[in-house]
């Protein structure tokens, strides 16, 4: 049959859509809708043929079928249409639904019935543009679904209602009617469960805020112990180990030298870290040998005591990263060997990963070799104390610091960033904040933090040449920084220097890491703080003991993929915790004073000049960025992480 000329009806979407065939060519329908819009659809989509009319009746015709099929429709009862089938298990067509309903199989009355069958899918199966009525089975399970759906539907209104009433009014009695919730909110917060709490949560208080939003319900109500740090509660992090893993750790045996390992302790061994660490996890030697200079690198060998998959292991993979919070230190592995075992604490025999590197008397590297040593750290300085023997003379430190420097002139040819901002270290004691601005750049931590980066390349390359299956860590090439471009402003060249930054990248091959200047990179020097380094660390001493290497290539860049997942979230706890102690420092001690901050932008992004906190000003756009500008905190909340500052005179 020729449809063109005639009003149909059309699915579109699984919907039923009125229009008028303007021209038909061969399978394909020309077509116009009530709102004047052209429409190309294939034949076989058509379901209702209308009566025959004119383009220009069109519109009003369409409104009087529409009109008279909404009324057929709110006369269609479905579940008697499927009850008077008695059971026929046939596919059936809208007109023949319509002559059993209405008695008449109209257009407009078969296009009522596919449309209430269509929104009412409890009885029928429609299957293209035909109803198959489905068994009373079918119908008694659907309903029984549908009825647990209702109610869970109304169970999550309760709850999402009180949730509501817990978020928005702080004031709110929390009464023992809750406390299944509360159980659950515990839960979630605590074991990161997949409970619609969570989802609840999320909806009701923003999705950055919903763990705050747990976090503070839960402590009005008594189930969190204020003395708990709040961002290790909010992330779900339990700083106690399990007692399985402690009675595994406290069965390790103190390390005994043998002879497989070379024997470091005749050479006078010394540590560089804060006063207050205890996973002292490197240490150095300087040796001089004729015309040379042997520079001995020493990382905790942890590999020695941890092995693959055991319960330890398992834990530390779990945690990932040793955490720093300004309140307290949650460790990666437990303290017997934390702070114990594997620290290059002074005084005792250690087993240790070393890098010896070979210099001439002019600094110029020569060579370097890597073996499991045994060492024996004779003194542990702090940083302070590290760099008054510098200054008084000492000669390790000072042979040290000149191969440093020279390294860092060397990778700065290369294109490394030499550039680093001093940062503040928080520290709480009780009730006191205790701030403190660390200078990256001291001679003493310039020292280790080049004999680190020197550690790491070699290993990379020891790696590369010896086809032990590591990850690399790779930068591509950033954006060049002329010299004369670079801000005098140290806030301005930093915020220039950061948007050259490219992110680091792992790889299974090296590759050149731009960020410092080397060819090939990995990180083996920190394994009693980072699980990603302590499994690198045994790819090495695995083959240098002559064992098996542990980890495939595929299955390291899994688990250090996951590792450093892992490590983002807890440098994001990190980040929180220091921002919230920052602001109750400024909040208890600097709310009325004035504050120097260097203007960033015309956007009104300032830095506070003394603490390294960012944040936008009002009536500071009519200034230069890098002018200095006198602003007062009006407004701070330290527990969201929020400050508003206002300009003086404003």
């Amino acid at each position: 049959m020729s449809l063109e000329g005639r009003i149909i009806e059309f699915l579109d979407a699984e919907q039923l859509r009125v229009a008028y065939v303007r021209k038909q060519e061969r399978d394909r329908l020309l077509l116009v809708d009530p709102r004047g819009r052209n429409l190309s659809v294939n034949s076989d989509r058509v379901v209702i043929v209308h009566r025959p009319a004119s383009e220009g009746d069109f519109p009003a015709a369409a409104r009087q079928i529409s009109e008279k099929i909404a009324v057929r429709q709110s006369e269609v009862d479905v579940e008697l249409l499927w009850q008077s089938l008695s059971g026929k298990q046939r596919e059936l067509e809208p007109v023949e639904l319509a002559e059993m309903f209405f008695a008449e199989g109209s257009p407009e009355n078969a296009s009522a019935v596919f449309r209430a069958l269509s929104e009412d899918t409890l009885f029928f199966k429609r299957k293209g543009s035909q109803f198959l009525p489905k068994t009373e089975e079918q119908v008694s399970a659907e309903r029984t679904r549908r009825q647990r759906e209702r109610e869970r539907g109304e169970a999550r209104d309760r709850i999402t209602g009180m949730i509501t009433q817990l978020v928005r009014k702080k004031e709110a009695e929390i009464t023992r009617e809750l406390d299944p919730i509360l159980d659950r909110i515990q839960n979630w917060l605590k074991y990161k469960t997949g409970d619609e709490v969570g989802t609840i949560l999320e909806e009701v208080a923003g999705a950055s805020k919903a763990r705050d939003a747990a976090y503070d319900i839960l402590m009005r109500s008594g189930r969190v112990d204020p003395s708990l740090d709040r961002f290790l509660v909010i992330s779900g992090i339990d700083g106690h180990f399990p007692k399985p893993v402690l009675d595994t750790a406290q069965q390790l045996a103190p390390f005994i030298p043998g002879p497989a390992r070379v024997d470091y302790q005749d050479v006078p061994a010394f540590s560089i870290d804060d006063e207050d660490t205890r996973e002292v996890d490197d240490a150095l030697t300087v040796k001089r040998s004729g015309s040379e200079i042997l520079v001995g690198i020493h990382i905790a060998d942890v590999s020695a005591f941890v092995a693959k998959d055991d319960l330890i292991d398992a834990e530390a993979s779990q945690r990932s990263s040793t955490i720093y919070l300004p309140a307290i230190t949650v460790c990666m592995l437990p303290e017997k060997l934390s702070t114990d075992l594997v620290s290059l604490s002074a005084g005792v025999p250690r087993p240790a990963f070393t890098v010896d590197v070979r210099f001439d008397e002019q600094g110029h590297r020569l060579g370097y070799r890597i073996a499991l040593t045994t060492i024996q750290v004779g003194k542990r300085f702090s940083y302070d104390e590290a760099d008054q023997a510098l200054d008084a003379g000492d000669v390790a430190l000072r042979t040290l610091h000149e191969i440093a420097r020279q390294l860092q002139d060397a990778r700065a040819r290369r294109g490394a960033i030499t550039f680093r901002r001093p940062e503040l270290k928080i520290r709480v004691h009780g009730q006191e904040i205790e701030i403190k601005k660390i200078d990256p750049n001291s001679p003493s931590r310039f020292i280790v933090s080049e004999m680190m980066i020197l550690a790491n390349g070699l290993a990379a390359d020891f790696a590369s040449m010896n086809s032990i299956p590591v990850i690399y860590r790779t930068q591509e090439p950033r954006e060049a920084l002329a010299v004369e471009d670079a801000p005098a402003v140290e806030a301005l060249a930093f915020e220039r220097l950061r948007k050259t930054f490219k992110r680091s990248r792992l790889s299974l091959t090296p590759g050149l890491h731009s960020g410092l200047g080397l060819g090939a990179y990995t990180q083996a020097s920190s394994p009693i703080r980072r699980y990603a380094d302590l499994v690198t660390q045994r790819q090495f001493t695995a083959m240098l003991s002559g064992d098996p290497i542990p980890h495939g290539r595929e299955e390291l860049l899994k688990i250090l993929t996951t590792a450093e997942a892992a490590e983002q979230e807890i440098r994001a706890i990190e980040d929180r915790s220091t921002t919230y102690w920052l602001l109750e420092y400024l909040s208890r001690h600097k709310k009325d004073e004035p504050l120097a901050a260097i203007v960033l932008d015309t956007k009104g992004n300032v830095e506070l000049e003394d603490y390294y906190l960012r944040a936008k000003v009002p009536a500071v756009n009519t200034l230069e960025a890098g002018e200095t500008v006198q602003v007062l905190i009006e407004s701070i909340d330290p527990a969201r992480g929020e400050v508003r500052f206002r300009r003086m005179g404003t």
